[in-house]
């Protein structure tokens, strides 16, 4: 197969099927097809030197402090990887997941794990994935063993949902062999329950989230998966005269799983009968919220140097040239301009972050890309599902060209009304390439169209070189502004506190149902003083990750009126009026707010 420099994209792959246990005796011989970096190599010795990049300081300065050892949290994500021998599996890295499994109001941490990719013991528990309990005076606990939430497969991603509807969050990890589920028992203990709820597929999943597919008002589940490697078909790419990790673009796709949920405890896959299925998709990245604002949510797929996925319930005009064959969703994506990049070329799309960017009362999508692809931000339009790539205009292409981002958050870190944008990042060459450490990035959004790179002011994470996987957004102190959880390979993870200081106030929300299904499609409009801010309910987003579903409203200090919008998927609007500033509020459909928290 010729290869070139674009098509050795990011390095993740797929066994069809099994656990950790992998015989390697029947793998072929390694190829070495001559492919080339498009830039030479860092020199080892000079890289970890070069100074970030140098901007104006932001007039509110960004401070982000990790604390993940001090609060009780040491975890570093085993990967397994051997010296020269290049399994793909090795760099995909392992997810994270905020989640309040416990009830007690604050956010604990669930971080998936990997294992022994050959000749692993299935019942190994050396490798299992961790649940940290935040006890909520600052720090964090161990119970994986106590809550029995441990999982001993090659774990990626993982998401958050309460399929059952008792009220109790549970966890779905998609893995490199047979995915994983996790029933919360309510008593602070799980049940694995995967195999006989009919969930637990042998393909190799990425990302993954719950929602509401079918709108039968039962939690369903939506798995991205992403290609057939497996040890029998294993090559080794050359990249400047060092071999390293070949890409998605010398193994075939596998199709994404979607698992209707029966209201009894057992799922059927139906991705096919519902239209969700599309040829050539490597998947690592998927995410679902209104795109249109009708109330009905998207489902958007990030593919590994094949086309993205729009899928969408809605009929505008141009789904006129999409064979729907009566299905419930159509992918869009092609005829939407969200597919592929403004000059038509498929990138290496890995994590999703949506919202109102531009602040035209429709959702954006930006997405990490590979070396030399540029970050791409898609704007919308706000007619019918039409998307333009603005990255150049923005100038978000200029400062991503030479990252290769994996998750990223949507946050406002200065609560001035606005998204900006974090990404993690890392190469996948492997570790003998210096290229493959990366800084992290804070990417300020000014409101009027342009973002600035500030990472330089965000604190001594940010001026670290590191191989960024995962991302999750969550407050875990509940003060009003978003902390960062952050896998990496090869060092810790990382608990990036928020520590920006700011006059700004804030409003926090947290939306739900009377059958306790999250409402994925409505959204949220807070008005204040001539200004209006919009954010949408959304499942799933960044890389292999699961971040707080609360919504965070910075706000200005002036005593203005406050009101709250809320528009449900049933099509019912909530209107509130002067809801206490910094507070959480708790908002079911058709009822008072309540009071859930105070910093």
């Amino acid at each position: 197969m010729n290869r070139t420099a674009l098509a050795t994209t990011l390095v993740l792959a797929l066994l069809p099927h099994g656990g950790c246990s992998r015989n390697e005796e029947t793998a072929g011989a390694p190829k070495a097809p001559a492919v080339s970096l498009s830039t030479p190599l860092s020199d080892p010795a000079k890289a970890r030197d070069l100074p970030p990049p140098q901007t104006a300081a932001p007039a509110v300065t960004p401070r982000f402090v990790d604390v993940a050892k001090s609060l009780g949290i040491d975890f570093t994500y085993y990967n397994d990887e051997v010296p020269d021998r290049f399994y793909i599996p090795e760099i995909q890295g392992g997810g994270v997941a905020w989640i309040d499994f416990d009830l007690d109001g604050h956010l604990d941490l669930y971080l998936v794990n990997g294992c022994r990719l050959v000749d692993s013991d299935p019942d190994q528990t050396e490798f299992a994935n961790q649940l940290f309990r935040n006890l909520g005076d600052g720090h964090f606990v161990n119970v994986t063993s106590l809550a029995s939430s441990s999982d001993n497969r090659f774990g990626h991603g993982v998401s958050v949902g309460d399929f059952d509807a008792d009220g109790f969050p549970d966890i779905y990890i998609a893995n490199y062999g047979e995915n994983g589920l996790l029933r919360n028992n309510g008593d602070g203990t799980f049940a694995h329950v995967g195999d006989r709820a009919g969930v637990a597929d042998p393909l190799w999943g990425t990302s993954t989230l719950w929602v509401d597919i079918d709108a039968d008002g039962l939690l369903d589940l939506y798995v991205a998966n992403y290609t057939d490697w497996d040890p029998t078909r294993h090559e080794l790419c050359l990249y400047d005269k060092a071999f390293g990790y070949c890409g998605p673009r010398d193994y075939n796709a596998l199709p994404d799983r979607v698992f209707l949920n029966q209201g009894n405890g057992t799922f059927v896959e139906a991705a096919k009968r519902l239209g969700l299925s599309a040829p050539k998709g490597k998947a690592l990245g998927v995410i679902a919220l209104d795109l249109d604002n009708d109330l009905k949510a998207e489902i958007y797929v990030a593919n590994d140097m094949c086309g993205n996925f729009l899928f969408t319930q809605s009929r505008p005009p141009m789904s006129q040239l999409v064979e729907s064959n009566e299905r419930m969703y159509v992918d869009l994506a092609s005829v939407a301009g969200c597919a592929v990049s403004e000059r038509g070329l498929e990138e290496a799309s890995m994590g999703i972050a949506c919202g109102d960017f531009d602040g035209n009362g429709f959702n954006d999508i930006f997405l990490t890309h590979f070396h030399q692809q540029k970050g791409t931000l898609y704007q919308n339009q706000g007619a019918g599902l039409q998307f333009l790539d603005a990255s150049r205009r923005t100038k978000i292409a200029r400062h991503t060209y030479d990252t290769l981002g994996f998750g990223t958050i949507a946050l406002d870190y200065d609560r001035d009304g606005v998204l900006d944008l974090f990404m993690t990042n890392g190469h996948v060459l492997g570790s003998k390439h210096e290229i493959s450490w990366m800084r992290p990035q804070l990417l300020r959004n000014d409101g009027d169209g342009d973002f600035a790179d500030i990472s330089a002011h965000c604190g001594p994470y940010f001026q670290k070189r590191l191989m960024g996987r995962a991302a999750a957004g969550g407050d875990f102190d509940n003060d009003g502004d978003l902390d960062l959880a952050i896998s990496h390979l090869r060092d810790p993870i990382a608990l990036l506190e928020n520590r920006t200081e700011t006059q700004r106030s804030f409003v926090g929300l947290e939306l739900t149902t009377a059958n306790r299904i999250p409402p994925v499609g409505g959204r949220v409009v807070v008005q204040q003083a001539g200004s209006t801010q919009m954010l949408p309910m959304m499942a799933g987003g960044s890389y292999l990750a699961s971040s707080d579903r609360r919504l965070l409203f910075g706000l200005d200090d002036a005593p203005a009126e406050l009101t709250v919008i809320v528009y449900w998927p049933s099509g019912r609007v909530d209107r509130l009026v002067n809801l206490q500033r910094n507070r959480y509020w708790l908002l079911c459909e058709g009822r008072p707010a309540i009071e859930s928290s105070t910093p």
